[in-house]
């Protein structure tokens, strides 16, 4: 089994395994030539030293060809554990950033525009009106006043929806106007 790429290429790896593979099956192949002479040479010790030698190496390229592979199976299971590790970190990061997304809070609407054309400005961060809530500051973990917050927060809509949709009436009427 070849191990691909990202790509469908072969990794480095699978080619180095392939190269060690081709290496053996010479020396292999070297090997049988050897024994072949041997076997019609006779008894020349020449030969059979140097068919011993060639043993011993296939043996030696045997071994690195075991230790490359498990050590690439080492580093390809930490490779696969580190690559989880830094998808959970960044799932993790993303939901951080999107939760501590500041709110900025806007001007109040309950207050039509005079002539001028202003609104008021809007709260500053920490500064509260009188019988309103920071819109910044949210306790989560009061999870047993969930129903009234959401009571609390339909009536504030029933109460400034039409005041919302006069003052953007006013405001489309004066461009109109002006048009």
């Amino acid at each position: 089994m070849v191990a691909v790429g990202e790509h469908g290429e072969p990794t480095e790896a699978a080619q180095t395994i392939a190269e060690f593979q081709k290496h053996i099956d010479s020396l292999q192949s070297q090997m049988t030539d050897m024994h072949q002479a041997q076997e019609t040479a006779g008894e020349n010790s020449d030969l059979s030293s140097e068919v011993q030698g060639l043993k011993e190496k296939l043996d030696e390229h045997s071994k690195q060809l075991e230790q490359s592979a498990e050590k690439l199976t080492q580093l390809q299971s930490a490779n696969t554990v580190l690559r989880n590790q830094n998808q959970a970190l960044n799932v993790t990061c993303n939901k951080k950033r999107r939760f501590n997304t500041k709110v900025r809070p806007i001007g109040n609407l309950n207050t039509l525009c005079t002539g001028g054309g202003t609104t008021d400005a809007p709260p500053t961060a920490g500064v509260t009106r009188e019988g309103t809530e920071d819109p910044q500051i949210h306790n989560l973990e009061e999870s047993d006043s969930e129903p009234e917050l959401e009571k609390e927060s339909l009536e504030r809509t029933a109460t400034t929806e039409p005041s919302i949709t006069a003052y953007l009436e006013q405001i489309f009427s004066k461009r109109f106007d002006a048009m």
